[in-house]
């Protein structure tokens, strides 16, 4: 169903984020060995390496209250299921692909005063048993309770393959299949007759499946603040489907979380215009984590696995169209339409809807409270 939403005159954002946006001089200092928090490092770095992450059955070897803790409430967003875990009170173990280069990555974004608290900070990259890890801050601890907040993970650029994954001509017909699987109207006349398509066609056409590459970002997975996680976003493509969710998900917190987000979003834009890393790098895959709770919003870019510099030392705007060769990404392209659609977003009380958000909201804490 289409609203009309009423037109609301623009109003100075103020800046009112809570949390410490930068990053110490230096790495803490690391745990001695007797300490709690370095027992607690070896415990869970040998669960990884003895269990391997991708079965996070980890409840079973012995290791420190605060971990058995984490571990029970802990939800995976997005990504391979047990690639992301709890390492330290505050910082988590990320498994890495083989010639991942997201640590390096960090490393630079580390050095780029203008992405100064934008991403979260960066202490290590460890290898044991052939396995390769990075450990880096755990965002959700800089809020009160971090069980009782609500995050989503949004897909940021206008495309989300790398040039290189995509360079080979060799039409396929496997890929030709799950094409039309997902959409038999799809192919060309050519295309039927051949029965086989490129890779760089294919990839190309599951991003017009999502908003990816009308809006230059998709969301991925969601949690709301009861809890309810949600990863079946392939359906949100346009720009009322994207309203639509982020008014459910906002719920009655909507009026005080986009305005924040708002000021947040335009901040990392410029910071980003202003970034020697993003002047010099490709950024493919990464993620805007939006997360917040009863008082606090928080916003950044993580997931840099496909960050590559750009060769010939070439420079990128993030808002040119992309046409292989230029590697252009449409990061900011994204994050541009993230903006003007949460500034058009009504205000919570002004949509037919929020009488009826109301009551599911009332619903929903009243079960949790008896759970």
């Amino acid at each position: 169903m289409n609203h009309t939403f009423p037109r609301r005159s623009r109003k100075r954002i103020i800046s009112c984020f809570p949390y410490p946006t930068t990053r110490p001089a230096s790495p803490p200092p690391k745990p001695s060995p007797e300490s709690c928090e370095h027992r607690a490092f070896c415990d869970a770095f040998g669960k990884l390496v003895q269990v391997s992450v991708e079965t996070m059955a980890i409840t079973a070897l012995p290791m420190d209250v605060w971990l058995k803790e984490r571990l029970k409430k802990w939800v995976q967003l997005s990504g391979h299921e047990g690639s992301i875990v709890p390492a330290t009170p505050h910082t988590l173990y990320k498994k890495q692909c083989v010639n991942c280069g997201e640590g390096r990555a960090y490393k630079n974004i580390s050095k780029d005063p203008a992405l100064d608290g934008f991403t979260p900070k960066y202490y290590n990259e460890l290898e044991k048993n052939e396995e390769h890890f990075i450990e880096i801050e755990d965002l959700l601890q800089q809020f009160a309770d971090p069980t009782k907040t609500a995050i989503m993970d949004i897909k940021i650029g206008t495309r989300t393959f790398l040039e290189s994954e995509v360079s080979n001509t060799k039409k396929r017909a496997d890929l030709y299949e799950k094409m039309v699987t997902i959409d038999n109207d799809e192919p060309t006349e050519e295309e039927r007759k051949c029965g086989a398509i490129t890779k760089l066609r294919y990839m190309q056409f599951r991003e017009r499946e999502s908003s990816t590459a009308q809006l230059g970002f998709r969301i991925e997975a969601a949690k709301r603040l009861e809890g309810a996680l949600e990863k079946n976003f392939k359906k949100v493509r346009t720009v009322e489907d994207v309203t639509t969710t982020f008014m459910d998900f906002f719920g009655m917190q909507r009026s005080r979380v986009r305005k924040q987000l708002i000021e947040r979003l335009k901040s990392m834009r410029k910071a980003i215009e202003n970034s020697t890393f993003f002047n010099t790098h490709e950024v493919v895959g990464s993620s805007i984590l939006i997360v917040f709770d009863t008082e606090k919003v928080g916003c950044w870019m993580i997931d840099f696995a496909k960050s590559s510099p750009v060769p010939n030392g070439r420079t990128l705007n993030h808002r040119t169209n992309w046409v292989p060769g230029n590697n252009e990404d449409g990061y900011l392209i994204g994050i541009d339409n993230l903006v003007k659609i949460l500034e058009e977003l009504p205000e919570y009380g002004e949509h037919p809807d929020d009488q009826l958000m109301v009551t599911e909201e009332v619903v929903a804490r009243m079960k949790s409270s008896k759970a």
